[in-house]
């Protein structure tokens, strides 16, 4: 496959989170953000299957309640701000987007920050807390952290 399968978990204070999802490259292409993925696009973070991230229990996903379960992650692009989705239907193909409002479990505005580039998309965990996390994506120069703490 072109875009390998991947999972990365990390347990704190007893809670495991796992995402699950398949690692396109950048094969050399500049502008990942803005010609790849276009601006105002609804895109799953990776490739082919529906990124996912699953939590054993229930937690905080930057300070918004995330009840115990597995969600499929989906965000509208913007340049300056993503809009993060965890819908409940998980088990999705990444095109078409879904449509169905309802399935939102959870909506975050968060802020795309510049890193290092990253030729294979990546989630991981750079910090680990007694009863924190941070879970990151990486993807060009594209840099998303999302805070998770643990209840």
């Amino acid at each position: 496959m072109l875009s390998e399968h991947a999972v990365t978990a990390q347990t704190v204070a007893g809670t495991t989170i796992t995402v699950e999802y398949y690692r396109p490259l950048a094969r050399g292409r500049d502008s990942l953000f803005g010609k790849v993925v276009k601006w105002g696009a609804h895109w799953t973070p990776g490739a082919n299957w529906a990124t996912t991230i699953e939590v054993d229990r229930d937690i905080r996903l930057n300070s918004a309640p995330l009840p115990k379960g597995r969600y499929a992650v989906w965000a509208f692009v913007e340049p300056d701000r993503w809009t993060l989705e965890l819908r409940r239907t998980w088990r999705k193909f990444h095109v078409p987007p879904p449509s169905n409002s309802g399935d939102v479990q959870l909506r975050l505005e968060v802020k795309p920050e510049s890193g290092p580039m990253t030729d294979i998309l990546t989630f991981d965990f750079p910090v680990v807390q007694p009863r924190s996390t941070t879970l990151r994506f990486r993807w060009g120069t594209v840099v998303v952290p999302l805070e998770i703490a643990v209840q």
